[in-house]
């Protein structure tokens, strides 16, 4: 992940009270509270070299990105670890279609998404001295996303989408820190807006196979995120991120008839790799899921701007190294 801090000039320097690394956590609290720029706050978390500033802004990207990257759907994600824990859940409810554009080969493409997400992050550390360090972290995030785009249809089969997305949130942070029996327990509240622009490579391969359909996937994004706060400066960063998606779906048939429409029964692997995310950032840099799901075929596409192919629900199971989680939720495309 690539960041530059908008206030990363120079700045008066409290050397001579933090020698060294020691210098570390006086920037860590000016990142984590506007209250630590105060006289006595440099004195109350001396000797933390083991996490910096650029740990928690990169976290702080992190959260933005893998709760509001276009192609991710909801999910709950538990990480466990000797040295950290966490939940972490997102979830969107949204729209995405083609419409016709007359007397040209493709189609154009549009989508508007609500998101939220929250994030329980509990991290044991040690400090300069070996005293054990205790760090967590809570961040709500609200946003909405809106995507416009072209869609070309390369053959019967094969169809590449191009479409960028701007995405606002804001995200409530509450930070604590105990540090054993070294100082006294604080806690920080900030509130971040971030900004996020995304450009998209979509690409689609469908196949039947008699009553069978085969659907293959793969997304590219490459994400603009700026993030700002009035009540706390050191988070005012940008970032260049990248995701990779992947996706296979079989889908079949089933006996179930409503309103005389067939209920169809599939199978789906995914993978979602945070190609440019540190894991100390969130605990995991990709996800694997595997699942199934029933989808009724209702193929109604009123006013030529919207329309569903189906509906159903899905469940899926989540893993990767330290990483458990779930998906369960309704579907639509």
């Amino acid at each position: 992940m690539y960041h530059q801090s908008r206030f990363a000039g120079n700045s008066p320097c409290p050397c001579h009270v933090f020698p060294g690394k020691q210098l570390f956590i006086f920037i860590l609290l000016l990142l984590l509270v506007p209250s630590a720029v105060r006289a006595d706050s440099a004195a109350l978390f001396p000797g933390l070299s083991a996490i910096s500033e650029a740990d928690i802004r990169d976290s702080t990207i992190a959260f933005v990105n893998t709760t509001t990257a276009p192609g991710l759907s909801g999910a709950v994600i538990n990480v466990d670890a000797d040295d950290r824990v966490s939940d972490q859940w997102r979830s969107s409810l949204g729209f995405a279609a083609e419409f016709t554009l007359r007397d040209h080969i493709f189609n154009g493409y549009w989508g508007l998404t609500a998101i939220g997400g929250q994030l329980e992050d509990s991290i044991a550390l040690l400090d300069d001295s070996g005293a054990p360090v205790d760090l967590t972290v809570s961040r709500q995030i609200t946003g909405l996303r809106g995507s416009l785009g072209l869609s070309f249809p390369v053959n019967q089969h094969l169809k590449i989408r191009p479409y960028m997305s701007l995405t606002l949130a804001e995200i409530q942070s509450n930070s604590r820190i105990t540090a054993g029996n070294l100082f006294a327990e604080a806690a920080f509240e900030s509130t971040v807006t971030a900004v996020s622009t995304a450009g998209t490579i979509d690409a689609e391969y469908s196949r039947w196979f008699a009553d069978n359909r085969l659907d293959l996937s793969a997304e590219f994004n490459l994400i603009y995120n700026d993030t700002e706060s009035e009540d706390n400066p050191y988070v005012d960063v940008y970032a260049w991120d990248q995701t990779a998606l992947i996706e296979a779906r079989f889908s079949g048939p089933t006996s179930l008839v409503t309103d005389g429409r067939t209920w169809r029964w599939e199978v789906y692997a995914s993978h979602v790799n945070f190609i440019t995310q540190n894991k100390v950032s969130l605990g995991y840099t990709g996800l694997f899921e595997v699942g199934t799901g029933l989808e009724w075929n209702v193929n109604i596409k009123p006013l030529d701007w919207f329309g569903w192919e189906s509906v159903g629900f899905s469940v899926g199971v989540i893993t990767s190294r330290d990483v458990e989680g779930y998906n369960i939720g309704l579907t639509a495309k």
